[in-house]
């Protein structure tokens, strides 16, 4: 699935209980690949510690288990972008399709608890979970799928992530103007989502002192200000448009109070 030639180079500093965990969770993975004749066959391998490189190459990439990839590339303190990119893409699709057949609220609340659980190991550490990339992927999964607005600001919320980071990340994205939101008929599904999160920000300040409050909501006002202007100079006047502008105008009546 995914190449990385240099990773032998960062592997021989890890410990034996390390290796032997990342190891056990192969295992355990290839022992549930009850239709794959190859990963039944390399569960004796395992059997004996082998080294962290061999685990990489012989058998989390072998078999496709970008979660343990992920795991051990952290594991190991490997510095690729790229790669782990396309470690959380691949593993964010194979939890998708883990549970496509169940209820749509099944598989929402799959997918948030892997979020959750992914987020706590490696939030810490931006390299190995690098915030944009996931949110524009949670993003296009949710905007695809029909599921809640709310859903993955909920989700990053929840791991914790800040109010203040996940608005950087959304800002962020929104400049890029990636052309996914046309291709998936929601040119301004990011400005909503923007508007969710400003709401949530603003409940969430209610609980900062006066004085650290009044600066970060001046600057949220300026935000949303700029953003109605924005929006009200759309050459479109579809639903998308009318459903962003008008979160964004209710949030600038609620600051009459403030």
């Amino acid at each position: 699935l995914l190449r990385c030639s240099s990773f032998k180079a960062v592997v021989s500093t890890q410990s034996t209980g390390d290796v032997a965990q990342l190891q056990l969770n192969i295992y355990s993975s290839l022992e549930q690949m009850t239709n794959d004749a190859a990963a039944q066959a390399a569960l004796p391998e395992l059997n004996r510690l082998v080294d962290i490189s061999t685990l990489y190459s012989d058998y989390a990439e072998r078999f496709g288990l970008a979660e343990c990839q992920l795991a051990i590339v952290h594991c190991a303190g490997h510095h690729d972008p790229l790669l782990v990119q396309n470690l959380w893409r691949e593993l964010l699709t194979q939890e998708i399709n883990s549970s496509n057949h169940l209820p749509q609220t099944s598989v929402m609340s799959s997918l948030r608890n892997k979020i959750l659980l992914l987020g706590n190991i490696y939030q810490a550490a931006e390299k190995f979970f690098p915030t944009q990339y996931i949110v524009q992927q949670l993003e296009v999964i949710s905007c695809r799928g029909g599921w809640d607005q709310n859903w993955v600001v909920d989700t990053m919320l929840q791991i914790p992530t800040s109010h203040a980071h996940l608005h950087a990340t959304y800002t962020s994205l929104l400049q890029m103007k990636l052309p996914c939101w046309e291709q998936l008929g929601a040119p301004y599904h990011l400005h909503i989502v923007i508007s969710l999160l400003l709401t949530s920000y603003v409940s969430h300040l209610n609980n900062v002192p006066l004085l650290e409050r009044k600066p970060i909501l001046s600057e949220i006002q300026d935000v949303i200000d700029a953003h109605v202007v924005d929006l009200q100079a759309s050459v479109s006047a579809g639903s998308d448009v009318t459903s962003a502008l008008s979160r964004f105008k209710a949030l600038q009546a609620s600051f009459n109070k403030y």
